[in-house]
């Protein structure tokens, strides 16, 4: 008589023929011979069940069970289980093979220790046939040993991915009876189908070792693992995997009933969404580019947004980019908006950070609860709004800022995000997706032309053209924008007015009267000393010209210091160029100190070669000042505007030209001054808390989202060219800057260098290397 086994095999088989021979070998050379392998059909149509017959002829340890029809390994494994004579099984797939020594060695593990599962090594085989790659690193144990609730604690990590392979452990036969006991009869899972059981049995189990050995020889690519997803089919065969782990749940939930103190309510729920971000990640991964979006559509339809995008940011952050890419508009949500969330990166108190604050101020006018969220340390608190909730997301690491931005969404009660950092930033796709799964719509509000990311040589624009779905709306300061982005399929556009700053609103209401200027005419500028957008230094061009054409003026400049130029460096171009005693920079000046230097002005002077909504116009429009300034043509403060003179962008001759014809044409200042005035007012005509609850609430008036023209095709062409072309100038001439400086530094530091080589000759090649990096060779 035959020894009682003591180890059953359970090897459940599907349509196995070219590989279960190799598996069933691999089982009887085990080196111990007291073992039964029970072969489980799961309703093959090709000869798996005659090799298995022809195996069992000749050896009595080999048993077959049939099933009629198809229910999936689980059952499969189910099957096996019930019908296993030993007191520890291990599991084998068809296409799979044991080591000659699994048997042995894993149950002497088990019978040291009393364990009620034995974890072992795996060798992973890929379709080449080599082995040692990443995911087979991944299956070698972690822990030696575990006891109690740490057994699920430790196989099932909370915040880690879930690996929930049958094919790595030994187990206690009745432990699986129990865990099997816990589901449904004839319970048919396509995919995935061993992680469902192994959760249930660490829940249950009270002890777990581990050896180093790697008793298992698993083929990667055979079966359904590793398929490219072509098809809707496979796509949806992919995405079952997630009704693995949650059909699972109603005995989840008895579990944590008789054990209360247990985490497994909590390791679930981790599982769960490890499971379904490793779906979303596979459908990603392997999905054809015609069948991705049917693919994450039909995902949509077995998870919610919710659990979707928080599982792709907990465990796969790389997928956020092709969901942000590949979601569909939903436009406004259906709830009433209460709350609302405005996001920047640090808030200040002038450029982005003055409209915002300006924003929170008619938001709350208009009924709502406003949170303000500064992505970036150094906020000024000062810069904080009366009646708003300021949150500063202090957190790093891209993860979990995501769910800190959740958590804010949460807390807040959330119903809107307006993000202004749409045009400055590559991340916040991923941000108006952790909005959508709390339930909140996000609009992108747009600070600058569109052109800009072209004239920056960034890839923004198309960033925002692809993520757009992401967004409820699409906010811009200019009905040119809006012909763009219409033009490129982005239909949820509209542009809105930057709101007044206080300057604009205290100048309306107590109006300057000017007078012609006599013989000497004063300029003023104003804003930050940057050079990249605004051209300061073009200033010093315009002081030149007017000397050329012996105007007696004086152009004062006013602003802080910003990246490459200070008030200092201004006024020694200045002076290099002769011009000293007429342009001035005086640096940054606030309040009354501001209101009276414009006032001693005759005209505003602007050298912008890009902007989204320049206040400054405004600003200087509203004390009287008639405008000169380079060519701006989207500008909704400039059109129809009879107190602006604008000429071709960089023609410093041409606005000398036109502050020396004020001088001149004492009529037309007066003309142009109250036509500032006028435009002035007229940019106060909006009812911004009624424009901006209109936004919020996705009911903005046509007027805001006009259809683009012919005129405006080819004005976009025109300005997308010129600035492609300037921006590939300005990167030639940085790069040159760059050799010449590198040159000149190098040309200084060579007779110093000559001295310390003759002294220590071991420092040439380092030598040799500086020489070569500043490409002097």
């Amino acid at each position: 008589m035959a020894p009682a086994p003591l180890v059953s095999i359970v090897l459940p088989v599907y349509n196995d023929e070219s590989t279960v021979a190799a598996a069933l070998e691999s089982c009887l050379a085990q080196t111990i011979t007291a073992i039964e392998v029970i072969c489980v059909d799961d309703g093959s149509t090709d000869g798996t069940a005659a090799i298995i017959e022809r195996f069992a002829a000749r050896d009595v340890r080999v048993h077959l069970i049939r099933h009629e029809q198809t229910m999936s390994a689980f059952e499969g494994r189910r099957s096996g289980v019930r019908a296993a004579s030993a007191d520890h099984v291990l599991f084998l797939d068809g296409d799979d093979e044991l080591t000659a020594d699994a048997a042995a060695t894993a149950r002497a593990k088990a019978d040291a220790t009393g364990a009620d599962l034995v974890g072992f090594g795996v060798t992973v085989i890929e379709q080449d046939g080599s082995t040692g790659n990443r995911y087979e690193q991944r299956l070698q144990p972690v822990h030696t040993h575990l006891e109690g609730a740490d057994v699920l604690r430790g196989l099932f990590p909370v915040g880690k991915a879930a690996q929930g392979q049958l094919w790595r452990y030994l187990f206690r036969t009745e432990i699986l009876r129990e865990a099997y006991a816990l589901l449904p009869e004839r319970l048919v899972l396509e995919r995935v189908n061993d992680l469902p059981l192994m959760f249930l049995v660490a829940a249950l189990s009270t002890r777990y070792v581990s050896i180093s050995e790697r008793l298992y020889r698993y083929h990667f690519g055979r079966g359904g693992s590793g398929h490219r997803v072509d098809t809707v089919d496979r796509a949806v065969f992919y995405t079952s995997a997630i009704r693995s782990i949650d059909v699972i749940r109603p005995a989840v939930e008895s579990l944590a009933q008789m054990q209360p103190e247990s985490p497994v309510l909590e390791s679930y729920e981790s599982a769960r969404l490890a499971m379904i971000g490793y779906v979303c990640f596979q459908l990603i991964e392997r999905s054809d580019s015609g069948v991705l979006d049917a693919a994450l559509a039909h995902l949509h339809t077995v998870a919610s947004a919710h659990d979707i995008i928080h599982a792709a940011a907990r465990f796969y952050p790389a997928t956020l980019a092709a969901l942000s890419h590949h979601t569909p508009w939903l436009g406004a949500g259906e709830r009433p908006v209460r709350s609302i969330l405005l996001a920047t990166s640090t808030l200040r108190t002038g450029g982005v950070s003055a409209v915002l604050t300006s924003q929170a101020h008619y938001l709350r006018e208009a009924g709502y609860r406003v949170t303000i969220v500064a992505r970036s340390g150094g906020s000024d608190p000062a810069a904080i709004p009366a009646g708003a909730t300021f949150v500063e997301l202090s957190v790093r690491g891209r993860v979990e800022r995501l769910e800190a931005w959740a958590e804010i969404c949460r807390i807040h009660e959330v119903d809107v995000v307006i993000d202004h950092q749409v045009l400055y930033t590559d991340h916040w796709p991923e941000f108006a997706l952790m909005a959508r799964a709390e339930g909140a719509s996000t609009i992108g509000w747009v600070h600058n032309f569109v052109a800009r990311p072209v004239f920056d040589g960034t890839e923004r624009l198309t960033l925002i053209e692809r993520c757009s779905n992401t967004l409820a709306q699409l906010v811009v300061l200019s009905p040119l924008d809006v012909a763009y982005f219409t033009l490129r399929g982005v239909t949820h556009v509209s542009f809105a007015p930057n709101p007044p700053s206080p300057l604009l609103l205290e100048s309306v209401s107590h109006p300057v009267q000017k007078s012609a200027p006599q013989d000497r005419i004063e300029l003023v500028w104003w804003g930050r000393l940057e050079q990249r957008t605004k051209q300061v230094r073009e200033l010093i061009a315009v002081g030149v010209e007017l000397r050329r054409l012996e105007v007696d003026f004086r152009l004062t400049i006013i602003g802080p210091d910003w990246d490459d130029v200070t008030a200092a460096k201004l006024n020694a171009e200045a002076r290099r160029h002769r011009v000293s005693a007429s342009v001035v920079a005086v640096g940054p000046l606030h309040g009354a100190r501001l209101r009276t230097a414009i006032d001693a002005a005759d005209a505003f002077v602007s050298t912008s070669i890009i902007e989204g909504y320049q206040l400054t116009i405004a600003e200087a429009q509203a004390r009287g000042l008639p405008v000169l300034m380079y060519d701006l043509p989207w500008l909704t403060l400039v059109q129809g505007n009879d107190g602006v003179v604008s000429v071709a962008q960089g023609d410093a001759r041409g606005l000398a030209r036109a502050a020396a014809d004020l001088i001149d044409e004492p009529q037309r200042y007066a003309t142009l001054s109250q036509a500032s005035m006028d435009a002035a007012e007229r940019a106060l005509d909006y009812d911004f808390a009624r424009l901006y609850r209109d936004i919020v609430d996705g009911t903005v008036s046509p007027e805001f989202s006009p259809e683009p023209t012919l005129d405006d095709a080819r004005q976009l062409l025109g300005l997308m060219v010129f600035y492609a072309e300037r921006s590939n100038r300005d990167g030639r001439e940085t790069s040159a800057r760059a050799s010449s400086i590198s040159r000149r530094a190098w040309e200084w530091a060579a007779p110093i260098g000559k001295k310390v080589l003759r002294q220590f000759p071991r420092l040439r090649p380092y030598a040799h290397r500086a020489k070569q990096r500043l490409r002097l060779r």
